[in-house]
């Protein structure tokens, strides 16, 4: 009799090694999804925040032109944007809350800060910013009698908030970028 002729029982190898051959494709896949959803989640915060940064760096060039361009400045009382240097009632913009003196920020409204006088087109808000008028310097030699004694120079510290574009369910910012930078008068 021939050995041949007869059907030898089979294992079932074959079968196991592509089961984990499949199960390792599976584990691969799933793998580069978990990734690319990541990367994909960086790449937008980074866009956010870069929008934000954006919108904040142009409300404070917009005060700071406001500052260059207006011959007489408003009166600085404290209110609607124009402090006195760490003032009780100006914005608290860093930290966890938005805090506009008296309690959070109404996003679609101008509350306590101007907003950025153009649109942002991509961003969930409108830029804010608002001025403290710091204390004023007189420059060296100036206090001399003679000739024409020179004027102070006053400094102000301009703090700007902008926003991303990305909201919560309330409808608010969820990324803000907070800048701020000292201003001297001409």
């Amino acid at each position: 009799m021939n050995p041949n002729a007869f059907p030898r029982r089979q294992s079932g190898t074959a079968l196991i090694v592509a089961l984990i051959f499949l199960l390792v494709m599976t584990l691969i896949g799933s793998t580069a999804m978990r990734s690319a959803t990541l990367q994909e989640r960086m790449a937008g915060n980074a866009r956010d925040w870069n929008l934000a940064f954006q919108s904040a760096e142009a409300a404070l060039r917009e005060a700071e032109q406001f500052l260059l361009a207006t011959p007489t400045l408003p009166e600085f009382t404290d209110q609607d944007g124009f402090y006195q240097i760490n003032a009780p009632t100006r914005p608290q913009w860093l930290g966890g809350v938005l805090d506009d003196g008296n309690g959070a920020i109404e996003f679609g409204t101008v509350d306590n800060a101007p907003q950025y006088g153009t649109e942002i087109a991509e961003a969930a808000a409108a830029p804010r910013y608002f001025i403290e008028q710091l204390t004023t310097i007189r420059p060296p030699g100036s206090e001399t009698e003679t000739g024409t004694p020179l004027a102070d120079i006053a400094f102000y510290r301009i703090t700007a908030i902008g926003f991303g574009s990305a909201v919560n369910d309330d409808g608010e910012p969820i990324a803000s970028t907070v800048l701020s930078s000292v201003y001297r008068s001409r």
